[in-house]
């Protein structure tokens, strides 16, 4: 199966549009940074790929940006995120209820990614920038509760830090240690791949995506039926 998405409708200065309209009642700050996420991380695809009407897991959601553009860009999703801060999760909600009628419907909840899960399973999982920020000692668990999650013949899509060029790494690394204010512990991509394959799941994507200073591994997995 070729992944494609609609170049006209996932333009990322569409994205970037949306990204400042969504978040219209958000400080200031809170609203360029959503402008800031697009420059800097491969949403056009990650959004693009999702199919029109699926279900959606968002893990680590943040303030809800993925799963909106996933609304905005028409794909009528039942879109469901969860992340363990809850200023973030508050701007995903205000987001959410400001999205009006387009179709989809989103859900947003304050949930660690160490605690119990939705008893579910979803066409599409997302996970993006998640990872490193987990405790080494809880990665591969988180990761295998991600690829749990992913109903058969369903899609789970991966985004992190790419680990070369060293430069752009260390960029990532910097930008997380001021922005963040943590010291993060990426997987290296080839486990993940080792990963996904032990949890029944086809790497269908692998494609590395640098934007401004930033390096970024993009991998889609489909999982087996």
């Amino acid at each position: 199966m070729t992944l494609t998405f609609d170049h006209e409708v996932f333009d990322r200065r569409l994205l970037l549009q949306d990204a400042w309209r969504l978040y219209a009642d958000a400080p200031r700050a809170l609203r360029l940074k959503q402008r800031l996420r697009v420059l800097v991380c491969p949403f056009e695809e990650t959004v693009g790929f999702v199919p029109p009407g699926s279900t959606v897991l968002d893990i680590g959601c943040g303030s809800g940006l993925s799963l909106g553009l996933m609304a905005a860009r028409g794909r009528r999703i039942e879109g469901h995120g969860f992340d363990p801060c809850p200023v973030a999760i508050g701007l995903a909600r205000e987001m959410a209820a400001r999205l009006g009628d387009t179709g989809s419907t989103l859900r947003f909840e304050h949930r660690d990614a160490r605690l119990p899960w939705p008893d579910r399973s979803y066409d599409v999982v997302h996970m993006q920038d998640v990872i490193h920020h987990v405790p080494v000692s809880w990665q591969r668990e988180v990761f295998d509760k991600a690829c749990a999650s992913v109903r058969p013949g369903g899609m789970f899509i991966y985004k992190d830090m790419s680990a070369r060029p060293r430069w752009r790494n260390a960029a990532c690394r910097v930008h997380d240690l001021i922005i963040a204010r943590e010291w993060i512990h990426p997987v290296p991509v080839a486990t993940v791949e080792r990963w996904a394959a032990e949890n029944s799941l086809t790497l269908e994507l692998s494609k590395t995506a640098h934007r401004v200073i930033y390096g970024n591994d993009l991998r889609v997995f489909r999982k087996r039926i």
